[in-house]
């Protein structure tokens, strides 16, 4: 079968579902790129909502062990002993790092 373009040009049935095939792909693909942007920004979304809720515990884990964790176990130290657990408690342990498994 022959088709006349506006050019009067001849294209066969198979150049013109050849076309329509490669339109088709081509649409395929968009679609396929969109999906995964899409993704990728909603694992990003949870990465930061993640790191936030993570500083939060780091923060928790720091307030317990200065503060309840230092009352809880007075009674079982004494002298220098009590004193260093409380200074090291207090003032040396560092907040913990926790860091998010989402890489940026």
């Amino acid at each position: 079968m022959l088709v006349l373009t506006d050019e009067d040009t001849l294209i066969t049935r198979e150049q013109l579902d050849s076309g329509f095939k490669e339109r088709m792909k081509e649409q395929e693909r968009q679609a396929v790129r969109a999906l995964v942007t899409a993704k990728e920004l909603s694992i990003l979304a949870k990465g930061v909502e993640l790191a936030k809720k993570l500083q939060e515990a780091a923060s928790d884990m720091q307030e317990y062990a200065s503060k309840t964790y230092v009352n809880n176990i007075k009674g079982g130290f004494e002298g220098k002993a009590a004193d260093a657990a409380e200074t090291y408690l207090t003032q040396t342990m560092q907040t913990p790092t926790l860091q998010s498994p989402i890489k940026n």
